[in-house]
Order: C-alpha cells, then sequence, then structure tokens
C-alpha cells in the first residue's frame, strides 16, 4: 500500500513517521515508499523476546531465505510461539 495512504493508530502514517523519505515520492507511484500492514496474532513484552545465537537476521528490507540459519530460526520460533 502505497505510504500517502497507510494508516498507523488511526493517523496518515505521513503525518506520524518522522523520516522525510516516505513523503519525498509520495505522490509518483513508481517512487513512492510501500507499506505492507502486519497483524500479529500474539505479541510478547521486550523480556520474552526470543534472541539466540545463530538465529537468522537481516536489516534489509527484504532477503531471499536459503541459507541454513532460516530454517533454524523458522523451526525454533514455532516451538515458541506455536
Amino acid at each position: 500500500m502505497p505510504a500517502k495512504d497507510f494508516i498507523i493508530d488511526d493517523r496518515p502514517a505521513l503525518e506520524v513517521l518522522q523520516a522525510a523519505y516516505h513523503r519525498e515520492f509520495a505522490q509518483d507511484p513508481e517512487k513512492a515508499e510501500y507499506f505492507v500492514p502486519v497483524e500479529w496474532d500474539r505479541t510478547v513484552t521486550e523480556d520474552k523476546a526470543v534472541q539466540e545465537v545463530g538465529m537468522f537476521g537481516n536489516q534489509n528490507t527484504v532477503c531471499k531465505p536459503v541459507t541454513p540459519a532460516w530454517r533454524t530460526t523458522v523451526e525454533r520460533l514455532k516451538l515458541v510461539f506455536l
């Protein structure tokens, strides 16, 4: 969904977010930032977060899950959350 149409806590995202790059091309569908809404089935407090050595992590927005750590991470999180 284009950033200009995205809502956060009943407010337009472009009003809530501070970074200017979200607004820079908001009216240009080819260059605009796009957001994906997520509805979490369950959340936990930070002290119950799962972070273990060897878990897959990537700072990029998108990545291809081909490393062995990806499968290990998914299986571990299934044990914790399912």
